[in-house]
């Protein structure tokens, strides 16, 4: 019975490497705007939230938690 061959017929020549991306924070990137905070807190208001200021605290916290 003959030898099994473990290398292949031809040698690829070694892949050069990229460098390496360094990549942002997924939070650090997304930026929450001033309509999407607004937006927020008109649903908030809507499930009957009663003080605007406190809607738009609680908007800011959600989005921004995400």
């Amino acid at each position: 019975m003959p030898a099994k061959r473990t290398e292949s017929k031809t040698s690829k020549a070694p892949v050069a490497r990229k460098p390496a991306v360094r990549r942002q924070k997924a939070a650090a990137a997304m930026t929450v705007s001033y309509e999407d905070i607004a937006t927020r807190a008109y649903y908030i208001h809507l499930e009957g939230g009663h003080d605007p200021f406190d809607n738009w605290l609680r908007a800011e916290r959600e989005l921004v938690a995400v």
